[in-house]
């Protein structure tokens, strides 16, 4: 079955707004049924759908079940950060958070330089084969490891057996004012649309968030182009070799990465000068680290001839990895520092707009590479990451002041104090 590169980047941005959705529905049904559960039905889904996709006969098959898949799998992007709250303390998750944030920004480039060869020589069926069994594994250690980590359902079933046991009416506070998953629905639908529009916080961190890993999507598109055979580019013409280009992202987050101590150990300091948690100093490393995304995309801008050694467009895609994945931590980090309990709605909204974001950056990506050529393309968008620069100096310094003003940020502070 053979189809043109845009259905395929259809399918991509299906994929990518099924991350988008997922998670409206798939939250409150954590905050209901628990973590487990809802781990376990959605990764169950999300596998068996490969099986579709490596037998389907036809494009619409395809791309119902792309976006079937990425409701699903949108899981982690829902859960994740309530399992962090539920596990550690807020001065303790910084680690937590960053290997989270690793796993986030290294997984879509680390997905294409492992399916490039394995697409280019075994073809596509096989790939999905392949991410089946992948998928089955994780399948199996869910089943068997991940323990329910939420309190309020591992206390409801400790009631439970108590009631089952003893005949006495032991109930947690919770089982008393428990609310239906329709409210649940509602609140966890709407409260993340309202923090988009009212949150200051939400919508800065939405932006720069949105753009960076539109950027990574985008790659999708473009870096077949700055290295493959067409366009202009580098004149490789094997998939799997042009795929392995990104690992400059996985190479430049992890280098991001090996920087947490630094980080944690200012975020430490801060909060031992101030008497407790500060959620402004999580914002430190991405000051300076921020620029590395605009000046390693000119840098591969300005480098992506094909007569120049394609090892300095790769340099500055580099660059941009580690800068995306610092803010990622940063954003992350603050989010859920700043708003505590309400960091679910918060972090939804951010979701959000960056998956819808991912979504649209893929289908415009090729023409824009095309029409305005490899070097003037990647130019624009260094001059856009240019304007992601104040985002983490405004927080930083002004941070505390925004969050003195939001009845969200203030309520959560005025309980931990």
């Amino acid at each position: 079955m053979g189809f043109s590169s845009e259905v395929g980047t259809v399918g991509l941005s299906l994929y990518v707004l099924g991350f988008a959705v997922g998670p409206m529905f798939l939250a409150p049904l954590s905050e209901y049924w628990g973590r487990r559960p809802v781990y376990l039905v959605s990764w169950t889904i999300f596998t068996i759908f490969q099986i579709p996709l490596a037998l389907a006969q036809n494009v619409a098959t395809i791309l119902v079940c792309r976006f079937i898949q990425g409701v699903a799998g949108s899981t982690p992007l829902a859960n994740t950060g309530g399992v962090v709250h539920d596990v550690f303390a807020v001065k303790e998750a910084g680690y937590a958070v960053a290997i989270y944030a690793l796993s986030s920004a290294d997984g879509p480039p680390l997905g294409n330089v492992i399916s490039g060869f394995l697409a280019q020589n075994a073809g596509f069926r096989w790939l999905f084969w392949a991410y089946l069994i992948i998928f089955g594994f994780f399948l199996v250690v869910i089943f068997f490891f991940l323990p329910e980590t939420r309190s309020t359902i591992i206390l409801s079933r400790k009631s439970s057996k108590l009631r089952e046991a003893t005949g006495l009416p032991f109930y947690g506070e919770h089982e008393l004012d428990k609310k239906a998953p329709g409210h649940l629905w509602k609140v966890t639908i709407v409260r993340p649309f309202k923090f988009l529009f009212t949150e200051r916080i939400t919508y800065l961190c939405a932006g720069i968030n949105g753009f960076v890993f539109g950027m990574i999507f985008l790659s999708n598109e473009a870096f077949p182009l700055v290295f493959g055979s067409g366009n202009n580019g580098h004149g490789w013409t094997h998939s799997g070799v042009v795929n392995l280009t990104f690992g400059a992202y996985v190479v430049g987050a992890f280098l991001g990465f090996c920087l947490t101590p630094l980080q944690e150990a200012w975020y430490h300091k801060a909060s031992k000068i101030k008497g407790h948690g500060d959620p402004e100093a999580r914002w430190w490393s991405a000051l300076w680290a921020t620029p590395f995304m605009p000046l390693g995309l000119m840098i591969a801008a300005w480098t992506s001839y094909p007569n120049l050694p394609w090892i300095a467009p790769i340099i500055g895609f580099t660059m941009f990895g580690f800068g995306f994945y610092i803010i990622l931590a940063a954003i992350l980090n603050y989010v859920v520092d700043g708003y505590g309990h309400y960091s679910a709605s918060a972090l939804g909204g951010v979701v959000f707009i960056r998956n819808i974001i991912g979504a649209i950056f893929p289908l415009f990506s090729a023409q824009m590479f095309k029409g305005m050529g490899n070097q003037w393309a990647l130019f624009l968008l260094s001059m856009v990451s240019f304007l992601m620069i104040p985002i983490p100096v405004y927080l930083y310094y002004r941070g505390k002041v925004v969050r003195d003003r939001s009845p969200y940020c203030a309520s959560h502070y005025n309980d931990e104090e």
